[in-house]
C-alpha cells in the first residue's frame, strides 16, 4: 500500500504544502476553517508526521531555518554569505533561528540531506553550492519543506536558485585583463575538480579560455597553475610562474584568497603590482577593499540576504512571480591592475 504523505494531504484538503506543513507546526498563520480541513484530511487518510514534527511542542516559541553548506569555516565566501543570511534573519528573531549543517563533499551531501528531511524540524532549507536531484526535491516537498538555492545552478525551471556563473564571472576578469593590453595572462587555481567534487576551478577556467579565444590569444599550458585553496598553495605556484623566462604580465587567480599568495610571491621576487604585474582575484571579501585587490563582486553577503528573504516568503506561502535576481557581476578595480 503506497504510504501516504503530505502532499496527499495537501491534495485532499485543497490546499498547498506548505499550509499543512504549518497546521502540523501549530502555526498560527493558518485560518480555522483551513486547519479544520486540513485536520479532517489527516483523519481521513490516516497520515501519521514524521517523528519530529510530532515532538514539536504544541506552542513552539521558534522554528529553524536550516542552512547546508561547505564547511564554511574553510571557506571565506561561505562566511560572508552567511553574514548576509544572519543578517536577514535578524528581524526575525526570536521567531526564528538557524540550524548550520556542513558537509565535505557531494559524495556525502544526498545522505546529509536525508537526515536534516528525516529527522530535523525546520521551517525551510537553503541550500549554498550544491544541486538538488528530483529525487532529493520530492522529499522535501513530501515533508512540506520549502527550500532555496544559492549557487551557481543556472537556469533551472523547478526550484529557486539566487546566484552568478562562475563561467561568466572568469570570462569577465579574462576579458578585463585582455583590454587592459594584457596578453600573457596566467591562471591560478584549484584543481579543477577539488578533492571534494567541486567544480567552481573548471567552471572559472572556462570562462578564462573562452575570453583568450575572443581576445585571439593563443594559450600557453605554462601559464596554467592549480593547487590547493589556501594562501601558501598559491604563493608556490605564483612563484613558479614569475619565474618563467617568459613571466605572465598578469595573473587571474580563481579567488581573493589566492590572489594574495600571488601578491606575497610578487613581492619576494621583487616585482611591483601592477608596474611589473597586474593581479585580479574572485569574491571581492571585504579584506581586498583593504589590501587594494581588483577583484570579481559576486554579491556574496547580499546573495545571502536575498536567498532568506525568498525562503521567508516561501515559508509563509508568499511567493512572487518571478524569483530575485542578483546584480551582474561586476570588477571592482582598485591597486593591483594597471594597462601594460
Amino acid at each position: 500500500m503506497e504510504r501516504v504523505t503530505i502532499r496527499h494531504v495537501a491534495k485532499s484538503a485543497g490546499v498547498g504544502i506548505g499550509t499543512v506543513s504549518r497546521v502540523l507546526n501549530n502555526n498560527p498563520n493558518v485560518s480555522d476553517k483551513t486547519r479544520q480541513l486540513v485536520l479532517d484530511a489527516i483523519d481521513e487518510l490516516g497520515f501519521v508526521p514524521n517523528a519530529a514534527a510530532r515532538q514539536l511542542p504544541r506552542k513552539a516559541p521558534f522554528q529553524s531555518i536550516g542552512v547546508i553548506t561547505r564547511p564554511f569555516f574553510e571557506y571565506y565566501s561561505f562566511a560572508e554569505r552567511l553574514r548576509g543570511v544572519q543578517k536577514a534573519l535578524e528581524p526575525y528573531i526570536p521567531l526564528y533561528d538557524l540550524s548550520l549543517y556542513s558537509t565535505r563533499s557531494t559524495k556525502n551531501y544526498d545522505e546529509r540531506l536525508l537526515s536534516i528531511i528525516q529527522s530535523s524540524v525546520i521551517a525551510g532549507l537553503l541550500i549554498i553550492d550544491f544541486d538538488l536531484t528530483s529525487a532529493q526535491k520530492e522529499a522535501l516537498h513530501q515533508q512540506g519543506i520549502p527550500f532555496v538555492g544559492l549557487n551557481h545552478v543556472m537556469n533551472t525551471t523547478d526550484w529557486a536558485c539566487i546566484g552568478t556563473s562562475n563561467e561568466d564571472g572568469g570570462y569577465l576578469a579574462t576579458q578585463y585583463l585582455t583590454q587592459l593590453g594584457h596578453r600573457r595572462i596566467a591562471y591560478v587555481g584549484n584543481e579543477l575538480v577539488d578533492r571534494d567534487g567541486f567544480e567552481t576551478s573548471k567552471e572559472r577556467y572556462t570562462g578564462y579560455l573562452l575570453a583568450l579565444e575572443d581576445a585571439d590569444i593563443e594559450h600557453q599550458n605554462q601559464y596554467y597553475r592549480t593547487g590547493e585553496l589556501t594562501f601558501e598553495s598559491a604563493r608556490k605556484l605564483a612563484r613558479s610562474l614569475l619565474q618563467l623566462p617568459e613571466r605572465p604580465t598578469a595573473i587571474f587567480a580563481m579567488s581573493d584568497v589566492q590572489a594574495l599568495g600571488c601578491l606575497e610571491a610578487a613581492r619576494e621576487l621583487g616585482l611591483r603590482v601592477p608596474d611589473d604585474l597586474s593581479i585580479i582575484g574572485y569574491d571581492d571579501l571585504e579584506m581586498s577593499a583593504h589590501i587594494g585587490l581588483t577583484s570579481v563582486r559576486q554579491h556574496l553577503e547580499l546573495g545571502g540576504e536575498i536567498a532568506i528573504n525568498y525562503l521567508l516568503q516561501l515559508i509563509h506561502r508568499n511567493e512572487p512571480d518571478t524569483i530575485p535576481q542578483l546584480p551582474d557581476l561586476q570588477i571592482i578595480e582598485r591597486r593591483t591592475t594597471a594597462h601594460l
